[in-house]
């Protein structure tokens, strides 16, 4: 009884654990992947103007990885515009500034995150 107890513990423990880091490591792996793929403001410009979906421009290397980690996350509700500009404003300062400041972007930007969230919990 007290081993099992125990159990649920540690369980409750990781998995809390695992979702209170997400946030940071959501931040690395999206800095990582507009660092890899060069992902640059003129890109950026071309997607939006073209309402092109981010998610299909996604590798199946870095996709699978979102379903992996959606697997082990319940929600990424902190997944927002506002918490995406912070992560990449240090990193990526041009392409924060892009969202900050011309408003379709930003729109568009929602519009993604709303897809891969669907995308990652329907």
């Amino acid at each position: 009884m007290v081993l099992e107890n125990l159990r649920g513990f540690t369980k409750m423990t990781l998995h809390g654990m695992v979702a209170t880091q997400a946030p940071v490591v959501l931040k690395g792996m999206l800095n990582e992947l507009l660092r890899r793929d060069d992902i640059t403001v003129e890109k950026v410009v071309v997607m939006v103007e073209k309402n092109q979906s981010l998610w299909s421009y996604l590798s199946p290397e870095i996709t699978h990885s979102l379903y992996r980690a959606a697997e082990r996350v319940p929600d990424i509700d902190f997944l927002t515009v506002e918490w995406f500009i912070d992560a990449i404003r240090e990193d990526h300062k041009a392409l924060a500034s892009l969202f900050l400041g011309w408003k379709k972007a930003r729109n568009w930007l929602t519009r993604q995150i709303e897809a891969i969230k669907a995308e990652l919990y329907e």
